[in-house]
C-alpha cells in the first residue's frame, strides 16, 4: 500500500523488489486502474485522467510474456478469447483498436470511467528510441533493469512533462547496482520515491516456502533474489578496510595444512605469473594468506621468469640449467621455500604451453612441482546450490563472505595481492556488471588457494620437505578436526 500511495507524492517511483512477492502482479493492476479510471475504494495514489499509458519491458519477449500477459491476460495475442483475464477487464477493450504482430501485441485502446478512451502501447527496450517520440503520456510503467534504462526513463520523462504524468520502476536488480538504480537509491532532491521489497513484506509467503525457495536459488543471488537488493554494482568488489582483512605474519603451524594456487602469465612485464600461498587453521577454519611471488620479481635478471618450468624450480627450489649465463653470476637464486607443497592450477593449467607439446601443469610436473592432478573447482559443500562449479562470480562472493565474517585474513607482507585487492573493481560490460578483467593476477591465484586449501593442502611438515612422488595426493583433512564442524 505504501507503494501505491507513494504516487501520490512522487512521479518517478522505483520498486527494488525480490522475487516472487507479487511485484508484476500489483504493478500490472496499478496500470489497469490508470487506463480505465476504475479506481478502488482505498485508493490514496497517483490518479490520471485517459490518456496514453506505455509498458516498457527489456526485450520484446519479455514484454509479451511478462507485461501483455499480466496486463491483458495472455502472452499470445491471437488467443483473444483469453484477453481480460489479466488486469484490464474484457469488457473494457475496445476490440476494433487492436494492433498486433503475430504473438505480440502493439497498441490498443480501453475504455475509460470518464467515458473517454486510453491508449496502451507495449515497447520494449531493445527497440530504437524514435519509437517513443512525438507522444504525450499520462503514465508509464517499466520492468526490470536493461542497458538502455537511463535513456528510457529520459523519455517518459520527457514525455509526460506536458500531462503531469507518473513513471514507475519496477525491478529485481539482477543486472546490479547501476547508475539509474544509485541514483534513485541515492537521491536527495526529494522528487524520486524509492522503496525495497522483500519476502518479508509478502504475507503469502510462508516460512515453508521462503525456505523452499532459498534452497534453489544459487547462494551468491540470496540476498538479490529474496531482498531485492543488487549483489552487483558499480564499486569495489571487496570493499573492506586494511585493519579488516590483514594480519601481522607468523610462523605456520606444521599441522596446518597448506596449498600454493596459481596464474599463469603470458608476458613477463603486461601479465607475469604469480604463486599465491593459504594455510588453513584446522580448529578455526580461518584462511591466511602468508606468501606471494610473481615472476615480475626476477624478470629483470632472467628473461622467461614467467615460463610454467621457471615457476616450478622457483617453487621446488632448484636454479634453472641456464641460471648463471642469463644473470651473469650476480645473482643467487632463491626457492619459494616450500618445495614439497601442493600446486593448484587455473583452468589453463591443462593449455598447452606455446613452442611445446606438454601442458603447463605436465611441464611443471616433469621438472619437479607437486602439482595437483585436479583443476580449480569450488567444492560442492562451500556452494551446494553453485551449478557452474568453476564461477568467478560464485568464488568471489565465497572469498568477499569470508573476509565479512573474519574467517579470510592476509599477511601484511603480501603487498602485490593487498594492491590488486584495493584496485579491484565492478564494471559494466553491457546489460551486465561484472569483475573488471585486469590488475587481478595475485586474486585469481587467492582465490584459488583459499577455496582449495581445505581440500588439496598438505601439512606444512610435508611442504617443507622436496616431494618425489609427485603424483601422489592425500589429504589429512577430516570433519573430525571440528573445522567446519
Amino acid at each position: 500500500m505504501k507503494w501505491f500511495a507513494s504516487g501520490a507524492s512522487y512521479l518517478l517511483r522505483y520498486l527494488s523488489a525480490a522475487n516472487r512477492i507479487g511485484k508484476t502482479y500489483g504493478a500490472a493492476h496499478e496500470f489497469a486502474y490508470h487506463a480505465t479510471g476504475q479506481y478502488p475504494s482505498w485508493w490514496k495514489g497517483y490518479r490520471c485522467e485517459a490518456g496514453t499509458l506505455w509498458a516498457v519491458g527489456i526485450s520484446s519477449d519479455s514484454t509479451r510474456k511478462v507485461l501483455q500477459k499480466e496486463l491483458i491476460g495472455t502472452n499470445d495475442a491471437r488467443s483473444t478469447q483469453l484477453y481480460g483475464t489479466g488486469s484490464i477487464p474484457r469488457d473494457l477493450i475496445v476490440w476494433d483498436s487492436i494492433v498486433r504482430r503475430g504473438e505480440a501485441l502493439i497498441s490498443l485502446r480501453v475504455k475509460h470511467a470518464s467515458g473517454e478512451e486510453s491508449e496502451i502501447h507495449f515497447y520494449s527496450a531493445t527497440q530504437d528510441e524514435t519509437v517513443y517520440m512525438g507522444q504525450s503520456i499520462v503514465f508509464a510503467w517499466v520492468d526490470e533493469q536493461s542497458e538502455k534504462e537511463l535513456e528510457i526513463i529520459a523519455q517518459c520523462t520527457t514525455r509526460t512533462a506536458t500531462t503531469g504524468g507518473c513513471i514507475a520502476v519496477t525491478a529485481t536488480p539482477e543486472v546490479g547496482a547501476t547508475d539509474f538504480y544509485a541514483q534513485c537509491r541515492d537521491d536527495t532532491t526529494g522528487e524520486i520515491y524509492f522503496q525495497n521489497a522483500t519476502w518479508d513484506d509478502a504475507d503469502h509467503l510462508t516460512p515453508e516456502v521462503k525456505a523452499s525457495l532459498l534452497a534453489r536459488i544459487p547462494y551468491y543471488q540470496r540476498k538479490m533474489r529474496s531482498l531485492g537488493i543488487p549483489v552487483l554494482g558499480q564499486g569495489a568488489i571487496y570493499p573492506y578496510s586494511d585493519e579488516q582483512i590483514t594480519c601481522a605474519p607468523f610462523a605456520i603451524p606444521d599441522h596446518w595444512q597448506v596449498l600454493s594456487a596459481l596464474d599463469f602469465g603470458y608476458s613477463g612485464i603486461s601479465d607475469p605469473s604469480i604463486v599465491v600461498s593459504c594455510a588453513i587453521d584446522p580448529e578455526t577454519g580461518c584462511r591466511y594468506i602468508f606468501a606471494e611471488w610473481s615472476s615480475e620479481t626476477d624478470q629483470d635478471y632472467y628473461a622467461n621468469s614467467h615460463m610454467p618450468d621457471y615457476m616450478a624450480r622457483k617453487i621446488i627450489g632448484e636454479e634453472p640449467d641456464d641460471w648463471h649465463e642469463s644473470t651473469g653470476g650476480e645473482h643467487i637464486f632463491e626457492g619459494l621455500g616450500l618445495p614439497g607443497i601442493v600446486v593448484k592450477t587455473p583452468h589453463d593449467g591443462n593449455g598447452i604451453q606455446a613452442g611445446t607439446q606438454q601442458t603447463r601443469a605436465e611441464i611443471m610436473r616433469e621438472v619437479g612441482a607437486n602439482v595437483h592432478h585436479e583443476l580449480f573447482e569450488i567444492p560442492p559443500d562451500l556452494a551446494p546450490l553453485e551449478a557452474n562449479r568453476r564461477s568467478l562470480i560464485g568464488s568471489i562472493n565465497l572469498i568477499a563472505q569470508w573476509f565479512q565474517d573474519g574467517e579470510l585474513k592476509i599477511f601484511t607482507t603480501c603487498i602485490g595481492l593487498m594492491k590488486e585487492l584495493r584496485l579491484y573493481q565492478w564494471v559494466k560490460k553491457g546489460q551486465r556488471t561484472v569483475p573488471a578483467d585486469k590488475n587481478n593476477h595475485f586474486l585469481d591465484a587467492m582465490r584459488i588457494a583459499a577455496i582449495r586449501v581445505r581440500d588439496d593442502g598438505e601439512y606444512m611438515s610435508a611442504a617443507r620437505k622436496r616431494n618425489t612422488t609427485v603424483h601422489q595426493y592425500e589429504n589429512h583433512y577430516t570433519t573430525a578436526m571440528g573445522a567446519f564442524g
